[in-house]
């Protein structure tokens, strides 16, 4: 017996040849059913296509057809030298919708959000994100490095960059744990979040961040790039964030506005065109 047949416990073969509906189809939306329904959970090990072919008497051919529309989809992970997997549910998180931080989305979602602190150091501003904050080069600012865990597994790694004027004593504190680093801008510093530029690029993960984020290198990640403001559009937070690409998703809420809505919101957000980047 397959292992199909023993998750599901269903001995029959749910092909219908007489169907107008494609055998690859039907493949497809019995695999996608057992998903939607929890017969075969998120991380867990499809049979191989040999086994396949033998629980729904079909040929190979239809089987990859079948798999591969399931990837198009997003509800399979096929790992190259180790087989196919149901795909694990994404994180979603707002992307241009809101200002919130990961902590603040975590939460809503009733998720457990921990961090674990890499880097935290006062040093000077390299170029590039003396650039970003606005700043000379040279000038001090704070440097915070963490592992981001979304209930109990690596999801993130993050790199944040603040202007050291803006926040004093940072370095001493606390930011591990579930501690959320806007909060901390925005209660402790009483620095109100009022605008932010946010780019999403894809990118491979290297040898050094990789081990942080549970996968190997060369493995997908989607890299976020943000820029925070606060009063008087002054830079307050740069970060850069890689995400584990085969559990993040980015999403954004979309509204109709008037023209001068939109006038309104472009003098809050320049967004650039998005450039190449090593």
């Amino acid at each position: 017996m397959s292992r199909l047949r023993q998750i599901t416990n269903d001995l029959t073969v749910p092909i219908d040849r007489s169907s107008p509906v494609p055998l690859y189809h039907q493949v497809k939306e019995d695999i996608s059913s057992q998903i939607a329904t929890g017969a075969l959970r998120p991380g867990q090990q499809l049979p191989g296509e040999h086994e396949l072919c033998e629980r729904y008497a079909v040929s190979r051919t239809v089987i990859r057809q079948a798999l591969s529309e399931l990837g198009y989809e997003g509800l399979i992970d096929k790992q190259h030298g180790r087989g196919t997997f149901v795909a694990r549910t994404k994180v979603a998180q707002g992307l241009l919708s809101g200002l919130a931080g990961m902590a603040d989305d975590a939460a809503q979602r009733g998720q457990t959000l921990e961090s674990r602190v890499l880097t935290l150091r006062e040093a000077p501003a390299a170029a590039w994100v003396a650039a970003e904050l606005q700043l000379e080069p040279g000038e001090p600012i704070v440097e915070l490095e963490r592992q981001r865990l979304v209930d109990g597994q690596p999801w993130v790694l993050v790199f944040n960059y603040l202007p050291l004027e803006l926040f004093p004593g940072l370095v001493d504190r606390d930011l591990g744990g579930g501690e959320s680093l806007y909060r901390i801008i925005r209660q402790d510093y009483e620095l109100p979040i009022i605008a932010g530029t946010r780019r999403v690029e894809a990118a491979v993960a290297d040898e050094r961040e990789a081990p942080f984020l549970g996968i190997r290198p060369g493995d997908p990640v989607v890299v976020l790039r943000s820029l925070s403001f606060t009063a008087g559009m002054r830079p307050i937070e740069y970060f850069v964030a890689h995400h584990r690409g085969d559990r993040t998703a980015f999403e954004v809420v979309l509204a109709a506005t008037d023209g001068r809505h939109v006038t309104r919101a472009s003098e809050l957000i320049h967004v650039t065109p998005s450039k190449t980047t090593s």
